[in-house]
């Protein structure tokens, strides 16, 4: 993700591509109930907030780290 240069929003494809994912795939994720970032739709126009893609995207790696803690314990 280092090739992203600060941006303020994103589009379907631009996270489609970052999870590893096909578009169609992408746009079922972000319109499902269960997408847990922030998704605006504005006319037919669907963009997600980068901060707030990013907060969730940090959190599943926290998330794998505590796990694997709690493993090897």
């Amino acid at each position: 993700m280092e090739e992203i240069k600060d941006p303020k929003f994103f589009n379907v494809p631009e996270i489609s591509n970052m999870l590893g994912i096909s578009r169609a795939e992408g746009y079922k994720f972000v319109k499902s109930r269960d997408c847990p970032f922030l998704v605006l739709q504005i006319g037919r126009r669907i963009i997600i907030p980068a901060n707030n893609f990013f907060n969730w995207y940090e959190s599943l790696a926290q998330n794998q780290i505590a796990e694997k803690e709690d493993i090897a314990e």
